[in-house]
């Protein structure tokens, strides 16, 4: 019997616990885990650790996978910055291709073309080239179904993605930093009787996952129909489509929206006893579950989809804090 199928070693005594969580504890003060980078959500967000997993929820559109590859790259560059070599960011795609997804890595401050530029075919050449020779120091992996290797890759199962996941450290020495699952619901688990089962069971899955290889994992979620009718259609933690399994499970819930998708332009919205004009940019986050700790503040956030960032608008998020 191997260690890890001895069911003995899933006990744990009070002797073992007084050093495991010594142990952890050391681990958190070295290594606080991961923020967001967004000043006023770091204040208020215990950072993502090990094991940990975290959903975003939103309706289609309002950027679920622009959030997360903004959250992919911003840790894959720190990890560039530190110099290390044996760690990466995963992010993996259910729904998009890999080169849709792909051109959210590509884009830079300096790239000279954005998003729209590559949708339309318009981006310059010699400028994407130059793009893809800085993207090389970027360590963001992605796994998914590409364009050129359609009829070469096996279907994205769970059991698939995540034995992909495992190979990363067998054969390219990398170990996951973060991973992000876009998205939750569309997730094929094989055998599932139906899709709310499919959905629980790869919710669960991908909390087992973080545990195992001891990255925190992000999932977007997909919000249902119902936040459609809010006054403000920020999406609740009840609202995860086909699945109360996600609002059990998930350490944190983060709901967004993009006004500017849902309400007439130039409107003013009341955000706490503030009046905030709605443009193109203009992002609301809220926390809805946060383990540990408060959840319940909004945040009133910049959002450039075009170059995937994400920053406080100067509006100040702390008169926002009762909401």
């Amino acid at each position: 019997m191997s260690a890890s199928d001895d069911y003995r070693t899933l006990i744990h005594t009070p002797a073992d616990l007084a050093v495991e969580f010594i142990d952890y504890a050391r681990k958190i003060k070295a290594n606080p885990g991961i923020s967001w980078g967004v000043p006023s959500m770091d204040k208020v967000m215990i950072p993502m650790r090990p094991g940990d997993v975290t959903g975003i929820i939103a309706r289609p559109g309002h950027g679920k996978s622009t959030t997360s590859a903004y959250l992919a790259r911003h840790i894959g560059k720190q990890i560039a910055e530190t110099g290390a070599k044996d760690q990466c960011v995963v992010y993996v795609t259910f729904e998009q291709s890999i080169e849709e997804i792909e051109s959210m890595f590509e884009i830079d401050g300096d790239s000279g073309y954005d998003l729209s530029d590559v949708a339309w075919g318009r981006a310059d050449i010699d400028a994407m080239i130059r793009s893809s020779v800085k993207r090389l120091s970027l360590p963001v992996v992605l796994i998914g179904k590409s364009q050129s290797r359609r009829k070469q890759t096996p279907r994205m199962t769970v059991d698939n993605v995540y034995r992909a996941l495992a190979s990363l450290e067998t054969d390219y020495h990398v170990k996951p930093s973060l991973v992000v699952l876009d998205y939750i619901q569309i997730i094929p688990v094989e055998k599932a009787a139906d899709r709310i089962t499919q959905v629980g069971e790869a919710i669960v899955r991908s909390k087992e996952l973080a545990i195992d290889i001891g990255a925190p994992i992000v999932f977007c979620v997909q919000a249902s129909r119902k936040v459609d009718d809010y006054g403000e259609k920020i999406p609740a933690a009840s609202d995860c489509q086909w699945a109360s399994a996600i609002e059990q499970t998930a350490d944190k819930l983060i709901g967004i929206w993009r006004p500017v998708l849902t309400e007439e332009p130039d409107a003013v919205l009341n955000m706490g006893g503030r009046e905030v004009k709605i443009t193109q940019n203009l992002f609301i986050a809220r926390l809805l579950k946060q383990r540990m700790a408060q959840a319940g503040q909004t945040f009133v956030l910049n959002f450039a989809p075009q170059y995937v960032r994400l920053s406080d608008m100067e509006l100040h998020n702390a008169d926002l804090s009762a909401m």
